[in-house]
């Protein structure tokens, strides 16, 4: 059975710019290609260099509604699925999957935070939308989870 809801999605006005992802707890390694962080009302992905590119190209540059597949293998962005290999990423998808299965209109923006590598983005669903001045609202993503 899967379970399917629309999560809002926003992109910066100006490039480089984005929000403190704020406190949280994190199971980071920068050699992993997935990284999880766990906050108040938002959980965020640090994703490698190779599969950022990946995620943003498939997430970003199609002109229909872009779609995120959740198994418990794998995290797909569109056509592109990856494989999910060692017990940190298995036990981490459920938690994300229960996170986005909450109820709570979902959004979806770029983040930072300054115990990162300079330039590092973090994928932030969140329960709470970004500030309207920093961010603008763009086509929804569709989420499917397995």
């Amino acid at each position: 059975m899967s379970d399917t809801r629309v999560i809002k999605r926003y992109n910066a006005y100006y490039k480089g710019w984005c929000l403190a992802f704020g406190e949280h707890t994190a199971d980071y390694d920068d050699v992993r290609d997935i990284s999880w962080l766990f906050g108040e009302q938002r959980m965020g992905l640090i994703l490698s260099t190779n599969l950022l590119k990946r995620a943003q190209h498939e997430l970003l540059g199609h002109q229909s509604i872009p779609e995120l597949l959740l198994s418990d293998q794998s995290v797909a962005f569109n056509s592109f699925d990856f494989s999910l290999q060692d017990q940190i990423d298995l036990h981490n998808i459920q938690k994300f999957k229960e996170f986005l299965l909450n109820g709570d209109e979902m959004h979806m923006f770029l983040c930072n935070h300054l115990i990162y590598p300079s330039k590092t983005r973090i994928l932030t669903f969140s329960t709470q939308k970004p500030l309207i001045i920093m961010y603008k609202e763009m086509q929804p993503l569709k989420l499917t989870i397995q």
